[in-house]
């Protein structure tokens, strides 16, 4: 006898008997199987009766259940899989804003006019690093934590609704990618030490993400043939070496060869001016003073990946190719730079001077 429905996320299913009629059936509150009292005629009946007594159990199971958020992230939190560094970075936002906010407070009675109303406190309060306000983008990451979590608890039929869907600062007006010139680049790496020099020229022509960068050995590197391959990434908060992300490929990247030559032989291949793997905010300040000095317009260690795109979108290189040589995994992340081909050509000659 063939299951009319299958037992994944419903507890609801029919099973049809030998004489032609329907037997609905269900799990309770507590996950056991149950059978819908009768039979009937038509399957469409039964179904109904069945999803009457689902509903039923799930009601139950939330008024016998008034789980805390606290006790329901006991059971969501081990069960996430996800990357060390992911999960060390996620764990100082539920511990710093997610806990202390709705810890004590029951699932189901977490509403989303109070998930609103906390979203729009967390943007108001200081950042880590002391600036005025919290970034939309570091705000719509901690949201969407307990959005994840009552996901999961929606999913494991502790809520019917999940109160923080979709609830979300809106980022556009935010975001400002700097493209530098390489006038630009060579007047910050006059106002910062050889070693941060190094690394500076290395993000900005060949477009590494700081990870891939940190995490390069010499055994990664051709010399002969002018490239590296990136295939391991440094993760900065558990500082360890991991592999290369899933759904990327491992990538060759040319290197122009007066940065090849610039970078030493040592393990990291791109230690600090201390010869430690070096540290993302303590580049960060190098790059903040370079560019007070310099007199040029702050920006962040990524848009010198921003910059290197730059480069190749104005001098003609196929925005696929582009895509390869920074490693997205969709065409879609590399259109953003596509504008730029457009830029008038007197523009792009002096970008590339």
């Amino acid at each position: 006898m063939a299951n009319t429905h299958q037992e994944g996320r419903l507890m609801a299913w029919v099973r049809q008997l030998a004489d032609g009629t329907y037997k609905g059936a269900y799990r309770d509150a507590h996950g056991k199987r149950k059978t819908v009292p009768g039979v009937y005629r038509h399957k469409k009946a039964a179904e109904r009766a069945a999803e009457a007594k689902e509903q039923e159990a799930r009601h139950t199971r939330e008024k016998d259940n008034p789980l805390t958020w606290r006790e329901w992230s006991k059971i969501w939190i081990p069960q996430r899989d996800i990357a060390p560094g992911t999960a060390e970075t996620d764990k100082q936002r539920i511990d710093s804003h997610v806990m202390p906010r709705w810890g004590d407070v029951k699932l189901t009675d977490i509403t989303r006019a109070d998930v609103k109303e906390w979203v729009t406190e967390l943007r108001g309060m200081p950042d880590d690093d002391n600036n005025p306000e919290r970034a939309a983008s570091t705000v719509n990451r901690i949201a969407g934590l307990l959005s994840t979590s009552l996901e999961q608890a929606l999913d494991s039929e502790y809520i019917t609704v999940n109160p923080a869907r979709g609830i979300r600062l809106k980022t556009g007006e935010e975001t400002h990618d700097r493209y530098l010139t390489k006038a630009e680049v060579r007047r910050i790496c006059e106002h910062l030490s050889p070693r941060w020099q190094n690394i500076t020229n290395l993000l900005a022509y060949t477009g590494l993400r700081w990870g891939e960068a940190v995490g390069l050995s010499e055994r990664r590197v051709s010399r002969t043939r002018g490239i590296l391959l990136v295939a391991e990434v440094w993760d900065q908060k558990t500082e360890q070496m991991k592999k290369y992300p899933k759904g990327k490929k491992r990538r060759p990247v040319p290197v122009p060869d007066w940065v090849l030559k610039s970078l030493p032989t040592t393990d990291p291949l791109l230690p600090s001016p201390r010869g430690a793997r070096p540290g993302n905010r303590n580049f960060q300040r190098a790059l903040d003073d370079a560019a007070k000095v310099a007199k040029i317009e702050r920006f962040r260690v990524h848009d010198l990946r921003h910059t290197y795109a730059s480069w190749l979108i104005q001098a003609g290189v196929p925005i696929e190719e582009v895509r390869r040589l920074m490693g997205h995994v969709s065409i879609q992340t590399t259109q953003r730079y596509a504008h730029l081909a457009e830029t008038p050509k007197a523009s792009v000659l002096a970008a590339l001077s």
